[in-house]
């Protein structure tokens, strides 16, 4: 069965943010489900007149592509023979409406969600924002009306799952997260140094970094630091200023994090609320090898058979699980149990089973041959 995958042009660059990783997930898993995957890009409306339209008269989710890609859309499915049309992201999401009055019957409307917008909005409002609660309604509003012309949604964590449910999707399944192939880090940690990575303007990522390091600047040793890598610079110089128990390195190459990260006792992942999506960056982590600190909402959307991964669910007690993990035999032992979630966490192969399983096609598994 032949599908047609749908999406911007900037969750296919090689950028190795979480937008790209998840695209290039979905592509995996879905043709480890025994798709023909052919790849469509739309490209993005960046025109004068539709950005003054959206800044004066703003929608939830406004339409992010020229006015032919419709047509470019359903000219691409009738040329591959497409029995699914995938669309990338929930921003794609009201393209939905207007190719189910126009694909042959029968062509089935698929959105891979890399999390719902409203999730996130419900993090920026502010004590009093009457502008942010009309925004959140509208959001809601508008992501129950695309699920009618939508047969499946594919997401990245129960949690979304559930809202989904709740906004009226005909179906839903929920995707674990897997752990890419690499050589474990050479690690060789120092004790005094602890890391973080992440986008440092994104809300969730900066309410989990303004909660910890109070307290963890509170009951840290001498000399015991986290070690910040990520952007906007301005957002990392102002938490270094702030916070004496916090060094920021800036962004990082691929390579130079690498061995930036192979010095840390452990990768700290402080998150507390429900953000949508994925963590991605946990995934590296698991995939390094190294001591992990996290929470139960930084590992939403992964799922293990063996190990436990260390996770607290308060700032304090995050903070206490930090400073243990910097002491060597503590470090070690979490190294071990972070090696079992990691080699135990579903393969591509698994995940695309369970594409196939949810939209009754016949799958790659081999025991499917």
């Amino acid at each position: 069965m032949t599908t047609l995958f749908v999406t911007h042009a900037t969750a296919m660059s090689a950028r190795p943010g979480g937008l790209q990783v998840c695209t290039r997930e979905y592509i995996e898993t879905l043709r480890a489900a025994g798709l023909d995957v052919a790849i469509e890009i739309i490209e993005h409306d960046s025109r004068l007149l539709t950005r003054v339209r959206q800044r004066l008269f703003p929608v939830p989710y406004p339409d992010q592509w020229r006015p032919s890609a419709v047509d470019q859309v359903v000219a691409a499915a009738v040329r591959v023979g497409a029995r699914l049309v995938c669309l990338n992201l929930v921003n794609l999401a009201p393209l939905a409406a207007a190719l189910r009055q126009r694909l042959a019957h029968g062509t089935r409307i698929v959105l891979l969600s890399h999390g719902l917008e409203s999730v996130d909005t419900l993090h920026t409002i502010g004590s009093s924002s009457p502008r942010m609660e009309r925004k959140i309604g509208r959001q809601l509003v508008e992501e129950r009306a695309q699920r009618r012309s939508i047969d499946h949604v594919f997401c990245l964590a129960p949690f979304e799952a559930e809202i989904e449910r709740w906004l009226g999707a005909r179906a839903v399944t929920a995707l674990p997260r897997t752990i890419p192939a690499r050589d474990p880090l050479a690690w060789t940690p120092d004790p005094n140094r602890l890391g973080f990575v992440g986008t440092l303007d994104h809300p969730p990522t900066a309410d989990g970094l303004e909660r910890f390091l109070p307290a963890f600047e509170q009951i840290a040793p001498a000399g015991l630091r986290v070690r910040i890598v990520g952007g906007p610079e301005s957002a990392g110089r102002e938490l270094a200023g702030r916070f004496r128990t916090a060094e920021y390195l800036g962004p990082l190459s691929d390579p130079d994090l690498e061995r930036e990260a192979a010095t840390w006792s452990a990768f700290v992942h402080p998150l507390f609320c429900w953000a949508r999506g994925c963590s991605t960056k946990l995934a590296s982590a698991l995939a390094w090898r190294v001591p992990i600190a996290t929470t139960p909402a930084g590992a939403r959307g992964y799922a293990w058979r063996d190990g436990q991964l260390p996770m607290a669910e308060t700032p304090e007690a995050f903070a206490r699980l930090a400073v243990d993990l910097a002491q060597p035999a503590a470090a070690q032992r979490a190294r071990e149990q972070v090696a079992a979630v990691a080699a135990s966490s579903p393969t591509i192969t698994e995940v695309g089973g369970m594409i196939a399983d949810a939209l009754g096609v016949a799958s790659a598994r081999p025991e499917a041959t």
